[in-house]
C-alpha cells in the first residue's frame, strides 16, 4: 500500500507517461460509462494538492466502483499513459484508506498567501468605512470567532476557481481590492460596494466542506450559498437598532444579484450600479484566477496550450512575452 503522507510521494504534477504508478490520491469524481463494443468502464478524476488527472478502469469495474467513491482517498496501482496529448492513469488496483491515516493537506492545496495577512486586509476594509451602520453590521459578522475560523479556511469553489483552503478569503480580498478602486472611479457608494464584496460569497462557509476533497454539504446542495448568506445577513441587520431600510434593501439586492444572470443561478439580475459592479468584479476575479491557474498547471514550458478550461470553456494560450519587470529598476 502506498504511503498517504507527503514524503517521497509521486505528485500529480510529476506524472510521466509510460511509468508505473503506486500512490494515494483523493477521488474527485467518477462516472460509469459504456465501451463502444459494449460493457462498462469507469472514468474517474484523481487528485492531490498539485493537480488532477483522469483515471480509467477497464477491469473489475463493479468492485472498484465501490472503492472509487468521491471524497475517498484511495491507494492505486496502474500505469500512466498519454492520450490525445493528455496524461491519464489506467488503474489496475485500488483500495480505500482509513480516514485516520489521511493528511488532508496532501490532497487539497492552500492559498499561497498567509491567511493572517488576508484576514488583516479584510478587517482593514471594514475599519476604513465611513458609514457607521454598515461598519457596525460587518464588525458584528466578522468578529464572531466561529465565523472567522470558517471563513479563513473555506474554499471559494470545488474546482472552478479558488478551489483550495483559504480560497474564499483570497477571492474575497481580491474582489474587494479591485471593486473599491472601481467604485471610486465611477463615483459609486464605496461602503456599499465593499460590504457587497465582503459578503457576496459568505454563504460558502456553509455550502462547502473541506477535507481530503472539497464537497458540497447537505445545506449547500439543498439551499445554496446565496439564500443562506442573504437570510443570515438579514437576520444580523434585524439585530441592529435603526438600520436604514434603504441600505438593507440595496445590500440584500447585491447579494441576490451577484451571479448576474438567471441562467447562472442568480435570483435577481443587478439593478443598481453597486450591484452591477460587485457582479462584474466577482466575475472578473473568478475568470482571471481560472485562466492564471490553467496556465500555471501541469504542462511543460514548450506546450503552447493548456488543457480545456471548464470555467472559461476554452483552451488557454500559455506562452507569454518576456517580462521587463513592469519598468521597475
Amino acid at each position: 500500500m502506498a504511503d498517504p503522507g507527503s514524503s517521497k510521494r509521486t505528485w500529480v504534477r510529476d506524472l510521466r507517461a509510460g511509468t508505473e504508478l503506486e500512490e494515494c490520491f483523493a477521488v474527485r469524481s467518477v462516472d460509469v460509462r459504456q465501451r463502444r463494443g459494449g460493457g462498462p468502464y469507469l472514468a474517474a478524476t484523481l487528485g492531490d494538492r498539485t493537480g488532477e488527472v483522469t483515471a480509467l478502469v477497464w477491469q473489475n469495474v463493479d468492485r472498484l466502483r465501490e472503492v472509487l467513491e468521491p471524497g475517498n482517498v484511495v491507494s492505486i496501482k496502474g500505469q500512466v499513459q498519454r492520450y490525445n496529448q493528455q496524461l491519464q492513469v489506467v488503474v489496475r488496483q485500488a483500495d480505500s484508506l482509513p480516514a485516520e491515516s489521511v493528511e488532508d493537506e496532501v490532497f487539497v492545496r492552500s492559498s499561497t498567501v498567509d491567511p493572517s495577512v488576508l484576514w488583516k486586509q479584510l478587517i482593514g476594509f471594514i475599519e476604513e468605512m465611513s458609514d457607521p451602520d454598515v461598519r457596525q453590521l460587518l464588525f458584528r459578522i466578522f468578529s464572531d470567532t466561529e465565523i472567522e475560523g470558517l471563513f479563513r479556511s473555506a474554499p471559494a469553489a470545488r474546482s472552478m476557481h479558488h478551489g483550495f483552503r483559504s480560497g474564499l478569503l483570497e477571492h474575497t480580498v481580491s474582489v474587494t481590492t479591485v471593486a473599491r478602486m472601481l467604485a471610486q472611479h465611477y463615483g459609486l457608494n464605496r461602503d456599499l460596494v465593499v460590504a457587497g464584496c465582503l459578503l457576496h460569497d459568505f454563504g460558502k462557509i456553509w455550502e462547502l466542506e473541506i477535507g481530503a476533497s472539497i464537497e458540497y454539504t447537505d445545506d449547500g446542495r439543498l439551499i445554496g450559498h446565496i439564500p443562506m448568506e442573504t437570510m443570515f445577513v438579514d437576520k444580523k441587520i434585524g439585530e441592529l437598532e435603526n438600520f436604514p431600510a434603504e441600505t438593507r434593501r440595496q445590500l440584500l439586492h447585491i447579494l441576490l444579484a451577484h451571479h448576474g444572470e438567471y441562467e447562472f443561478g442568480s435570483p435577481r439580475r443587478p439593478k443598481t450600479p453597486e450591484a452591477l459592479l460587485v457582479h462584474m468584479t466577482d466575475n472578473l476575479d473568478s475568470k482571471m484566477a481560472g485562466m492564471l491557474e490553467a496556465i500555471a498547471a501541469q504542462g511543460s514550458d514548450d506546450e503552447a496550450w493548456t488543457p480545456y478550461s471548464r470555467i472559461l470553456e476554452r483552451h488557454i494560450y500559455r506562452r507569454q512575452l518576456p517580462s521587463d519587470d513592469n519598468g521597475d529598476e
